[in-house]
């Protein structure tokens, strides 16, 4: 559950990012789904600038246990797959995880430099009816590999891969649920996700921040398209 005052408990995860869902949201669903208590600092855009130097790197989010300090989005997605014994069950499950999360920094990428390309909008047709469909039919293979059939992408259980491949749909759907809906592997693994309690508490409380990204881009950055 969390507690988004800032001030901090050695005991208590503590994360740092602005007040969106972007990169740390995978983050905050992996601490929601494993019951977690943990604390947040979310920073504002107009606060940024002044702070940027303050921050390794100058980089968000910031993931901090005890003497723990992480600031590199993936490697504190897999630290909290270790931690909470969500990195499959074999070295082969270990590599799928891997080969999932690589796999989804790309589409994230793609995905995420669309939505903050100034000529979004002269793009979005050529975008929603070439470019979206053949990335998520390559997921959708990949996501069909797992030939324990168990709804999962990694064996037989949830893994953190599942939560990243999760977050990832969702930023498909408010750009394009029609697209989406047509993947029907991937869609109804996003169903059953997010069915889960704690993650559907989530999704349904006032902790989840409202925007996708900040506003400066020309898609996610308001409640409309996220």
């Amino acid at each position: 559950m969390s507690d988004q005052r800032s001030k901090k408990s050695p005991e208590v995860p503590h994360l740092t990012y602005f007040d969106v869902r972007g990169r740390a949201e995978v983050i905050r669903l992996l601490l929601e789904e494993t019951g977690t208590r943990y604390t947040e600092r979310r920073i504002t855009i107009d606060e940024w600038p002044d702070l940027k130097s303050s921050f390794t790197f100058g980089q968000l989010p910031i993931y901090e246990e005890g003497d723990l300090l992480l600031n590199q989005s993936n490697a504190i997605y897999r630290y909290l797959g270790r931690k909470f014994d969500l990195y499959g069950d074999t070295s082969l499950e270990h590599v799928r995880c891997d080969v999932i999360q690589e796999t989804f920094v790309d589409a994230q990428a793609n995905l995420g430099g669309f939505y903050w390309n100034p000529d979004f909008e002269k793009l979005r047709d050529e975008y929603e009816q070439q470019e979206l469909p053949a990335l998520l039919r390559k997921l959708e293979r990949l996501f069909l590999e797992n030939t324990a059939d168990s709804g999962f992408w990694v064996g037989k259980r949830l893994s953190y891969v599942d939560i990243i491949a999760w977050h990832f749909l969702d930023y498909v759907r408010p750009f394009s649920i029609k697209t989406l809906q047509r993947s029907k592997a991937l869609y109804r693994f996003k169903t059953l996700l997010e069915s889960r309690p704690n993650i559907a508490a989530y999704l349904a409380s006032s902790r989840r921040p409202a925007t996708l990204t900040v506003n400066l881009s020309p898609f996610g950055g308001t409640p409309e398209t996220s």
